[in-house]
């Protein structure tokens, strides 16, 4: 399934977009930033879920990407399998993450340009800077992705709680 998330003009909108086309989303939202878990029964306690996707808005993290260049940058942020970090960039880097950016060889200021996380690649997370139309049609099969693993990890979760 490819998720639609054409015509998105700000991070805002493009969350909008997410919780349209994907079922069982909790979006948290803090300092304009924006936390995709997939939680559908909200069941799971708040600080034990892990997003897998992030819309960030601002340099407040991380400054890799000079998002507060400009008024409306923002940056998507996705947890992908291996099998499709691997085919989109290769082995992920094996640095520790969250510490230091990682030298991937890219420019993580460039927009609508699917990228390495400048963080949590070796985590297999991508991210993209303003998606429009170069990488819009690849972001949505990426969240549509991840959404599967999501929904497949909370599946599990479920069925050990349950017995």
């Amino acid at each position: 399934m490819l998720l639609d998330v054409s015509d998105c003009a700000d991070a805002g909108s493009f969350v909008g977009a997410l919780q349209r086309g994907l079922a069982g989303l909790i979006v948290t939202e803090a300092d304009g930033d924006f936390f995709v878990f997939y939680d559908p029964e909200g069941v799971t306690q708040p600080g034990a879920r892990f997003p897998f996707c992030t819309v960030v808005t601002g340099d407040r993290y991380d400054a890799a990407s000079n998002l507060d260049r400009e008024p409306g940058a923002y940056r998507v942020n996705v947890g992908v399998s291996r099998g499709a970090y691997e085919a989109r960039f290769g082995p992920a880097p094996r640095q520790p993450v969250g510490q230091d950016v990682i030298d991937t060889g890219h420019d993580y200021t460039m927009r609508d340009t699917l990228l390495p996380h400048p963080f949590y690649a070796p985590m297999h997370w991508l991210c993209v800077v303003n998606p429009g139309a170069k990488t819009l049609a690849d972001v949505g099969r990426y969240l549509a992705e991840a959404h599967t693993l999501a929904r497949r990890t909370y599946d599990n979760q479920q069925k050990r709680r349950r017995g």
